[in-house]
């Protein structure tokens, strides 16, 4: 075998070295020079952006006295919002501006500004002292790819945000503001969505966060909170989250009952993206695709006699989600019983209220008035219980994670849901059909309608671009289709409604809801109200004692329980 002549080889090898030392050193030098060149050009975009001058300007008359914008950079800036906040109670005006070229001002006149706030100050306030006190004026807006936030005290380069949201509406959002959507298209902005099981662990972490100013572990702040409006009475006491401010452009594209949901005293706390509620869902391979029923006793004989004639094991007649009690105090699902209900003369301990009723204003009659009907609903939902006297059409411990997969899985005909069960109903291909839910009594069916909205949470790590960003992005009319896209939800846009639901039967009787459903209350006092209605529920269902005694104890507890709402009326 040939020896390796070693010493003829070295001078090789320190060849090889020199070089790619040579090689490392230049690939750092060019690392160094596009590190500095990015450095620069942030430097410059900083500079540009600090350029842009903002304030409340003070003059002779309301005419000259505004929020002026004020560009002394040689840049051009875009997608301006300049947000005003107003008064002891912070009260917002929001304007939009295209683009600002460079040289050039805008004085947004502190008429102008006030007529867009709706708590305005009284004439003689507003001529005399109102226009000329400082004004908080906050400014977003685009440097090319980059997006700012500017106040007189601060700028702030905007690279991202923080959602928190319940977990089925987590994964629709991460989507709907990804990397991908027409969101990030519009803003350079990157958005975070964290994840939580049920939506009452979500407000139990928003309630934890305002008392304490920590997150769970393993979260981050949020800027931004998914959650229900009924949500708004309590983060109206906590003073956990800030108003949203639409231009009026804006606001007059979202549906007024959504915006109604979202606001307490005149005032906006949540920019609504979507609505729900319940209907009657159909498996067509299992029931055919005749027409729906028109009672719910007549659903439960049908879904029964699909059971019996399949031999289904473990099936049910009617899969309706109603649960156990946990830990926390929560049992069964009074939204989605709303309907059965309320069709047996039920109601939310007196209160009398759908969109098209008083301007939905809440009108409470007295106790005397409608316990008896309180109480005689939850003796007719009984019967449907597993407990003496109940024909065992609804099992009250299934819950939430059990009563869509018992439809999934082609082990109940007929299934009650909200329109998140549309998603896992679309991903298995199953052929249904989707009506109004019939009446269980002799009076109309009624369901609840909610509307989900985005909270700006009050201590968010980017306040202004969350609510400028978030609010300029919904008020297009095109962004409840882009939200229908990813999955089957109602839009709170009143054009995208219009659209969606002629093209899509499926999602129509949702929509529908919309406009004869009865809008939730938003009470403090709702969590502990919806939990006396859920363990009432689970109770006469279950056969937990006596119906009517344990329904006139929840009249009575809840009639209690609701006293400041009825003070407030």
């Amino acid at each position: 075998m040939r020896s390796l002549d070693y010493a003829a080889a070295l001078p090789f090898l320190s060849n090889v070295e020199v070089i790619a030392s040579t090689v490392v050193a230049v690939c750092t030098a060019i690392t160094g020079v596009v590190a500095l060149a990015r450095a620069i050009r942030s430097n410059q975009r900083t500079v540009r952006a600090k350029s842009l001058k903002i304030g409340w300007q003070v003059d002779s008359g309301p005419d000259s006295t505004g929020a002026l914008v004020l560009n002394e950079s040689q840049a051009t800036f875009q997608k301006l919002v300049i947000t005003v906040t107003c008064g002891p109670r912070l009260r917002t005006a929001r304007k939009d501006i295209a683009l600002l070229k460079a040289g050039d001002e805008h004085l947004w006149p502190s008429d102008d500004v006030h007529s867009s706030v709706r708590t305005r100050p009284s004439p003689t306030d507003a001529s005399t002292r109102h226009h000329g006190t400082p004004h908080n004026v906050q400014i977003t807006f685009r440097d090319g790819k980059g997006y700012w936030s500017r106040s007189d005290e601060r700028l702030d380069r905007v690279r991202s945000l923080v959602v928190w949201a319940e977990r089925t509406r987590a994964r629709t959002l991460a989507r709907y503001f990804g990397s991908s959507s027409p969101f990030r298209r519009t803003y350079a902005v990157s958005v975070k969505v964290e994840s939580f099981d049920r939506t009452e662990a979500l407000e139990e972490a928003l309630s934890r966060l305002v008392a304490t100013g920590r997150p769970p572990r393993g979260y981050q702040v949020p800027d931004v909170v998914a959650g229900p409006h009924d949500w708004i009475g309590r983060v109206v006491r906590e003073g956990s989250v800030l108003e949203p401010p639409f231009s009026p452009a804006g606001l007059a594209r979202i549906s007024p009952v959504a915006v109604a949901a979202l606001t307490s005293q005149e005032q906006l706390y949540a920019i609504p993206y979507v609505f729900d509620s319940v209907a009657l869902i159909r498996n067509n391979a299992l029931v055919g695709s005749g027409p729906m029923p028109t009672t719910f006793g007549e659903t439960i004989r049908a879904g029964n006699a699909v059971v019996e004639a399949r031999g289904i094991e473990d099936g049910a007649g009617v899969a309706l989600q109603v649960g156990s009690p946990d830990p926390a105090g929560n049992a069964g699902d009074p939204y989605h019983m709303w309907p059965l209900f309320s069709s047996c003369g039920g109601t939310f301990f007196g209160l009398r209220r759908t969109p098209s009723e008083g301007g939905g204003n809440d009108r409470f009659e007295d106790i005397s008035v409608w316990r008896e009907n309180f109480v005689n609903a939850f003796v007719q939902l009984s019967k449907l219980g597993t407990g003496p006297g109940g024909n065992g059409a609804l099992n009250p411990d299934i819950g939430r994670a059990e009563a869509l997969p018992l439809f999934l899985e082609g082990r109940a005909p007929f299934l009650v849901c909200s329109s998140r069960a549309l998603a896992s109903i679309k991903d298995k291909r199953l052929d249904v059909s989707v009506a109004a839910i019939p009446p269980l009594g002799d009076r109309q069916a009624v369901s609840m309608v909610s509307v989900y909205g985005f909270y700006i949470y009050r201590d968010a790590p980017n306040v202004p671009a969350a609510r400028d960003l978030v609010t300029s992005y919904l008020s297009q009319p095109d962004a409840g289709e882009d939200l229908n896209k990813l999955q089957q939800l109602v839009p709170v846009q009143e054009e995208a409604m219009r659209t969606v639901a002629a093209r899509d039967a499926v999602l129509r009787p949702y929509i529908g809801q919309c406009d004869d459903g009865q809008v939730m209350p938003s009470w403090p006092e709702m969590r502990a109200a919806w939990q006396l209605l859920g363990q009432t529920e689970y109770k006469v269902l279950a056969g937990e004692g006596d119906p009517r005694a344990v329904a006139g104890e929840a009249a009575e507890a809840g009639w209690e329980l609701l006293q400041e709402a009825r003070r407030s009326e």
